[in-house]
């Protein structure tokens, strides 16, 4: 393998890395993405399933309010040197994988 295709691999990667959660939460930032990730797992485990009255209202309500700040408040807090967009997204891998 030559070096430019493994230059091209790692940039794929990297962009992947940020772009998935961002499209996967249909927004622009990463940390909404883990938020809106964050609300939808909560009404799972409050409702009891991924469908339902109780499930359905808890994620409407929970992903209108999912501005992506608390996420990146707690971020900024718990990782002061690492920018919040990188935690944001490891935090959204973590959780998925």
């Amino acid at each position: 393998m030559n070096r430019s295709a493994i230059i091209g691999v790692i940039v794929v990667l990297i962009v992947g890395f940020f772009a998935v959660p961002m499209i996967a939460g249909g927004t622009t930032n990463t940390c909404q993405a883990l938020e809106k990730h964050n609300v939808s797992a909560t009404a799972s485990n409050i409702a009891g399933s991924t469908s339902g009255i109780v499930h359905d209202t808890i994620n409407n309500i929970g992903q209108s309010m999912a501005s992506g700040q608390v996420t990146t408040s707690m971020m900024a807090q718990d990782h002061p040197n690492t920018p919040s967009v990188v935690s944001c997204s490891y935090y959204y891998w973590k959780d998925i994988l």
